[in-house]
C-alpha cells in the first residue's frame, strides 16, 4: 500500500498546492486593483495642488493691494481732517 498512500499524500499536497495558488491570485487581483484606485487618487490629488498652487501668489498681491490702498486712504483723510480743524478754529 505504500504507492497508494504516496498517490494519496501527492493528491492532497496538490490540493493545498493549487488552493493556495488561486488565493494568492485573487489576492494579488485586489491588491492590483487598490494600486490602481490609489493612483488615480493620487493624480487628482496632485492636479489639484497644481491648479491651487497660483492662489497664493494672487493672495499675496491682493494683500499688499489693499495694504497700498490703506495707506492712500489714510493719507487722504488725515489731511481732511487737518482742513476741519483749521475751518472749525476759524469760527470760534
Amino acid at each position: 500500500m505504500p504507492i497508494a498512500a504516496a498517490t494519496g499524500t501527492l493528491i492532497v499536497v496538490f490540493v493545498i498546492v493549487a488552493a493556495l495558488a488561486i488565493y494568492l491570485t485573487v489576492i494579488a487581483y485586489s491588491l492590483y486593483k487598490v494600486s490602481f484606485t490609489l493612483g488615480t487618487i493620487l493624480i487628482g490629488v496632485r492636479a489639484i495642488a497644481n491648479q491651487t498652487e497660483p492662489i497664493a501668489n494672487v493672495v499675496a498681491g491682493i494683500a499688499d493691494n489693499v495694504t497700498g490702498m490703506e495707506h492712500a486712504l489714510a493719507g487722504l483723510v488725515e489731511p481732511s481732517q487737518a482742513s476741519r480743524r483749521r475751518v472749525g478754529a476759524g469760527r470760534r
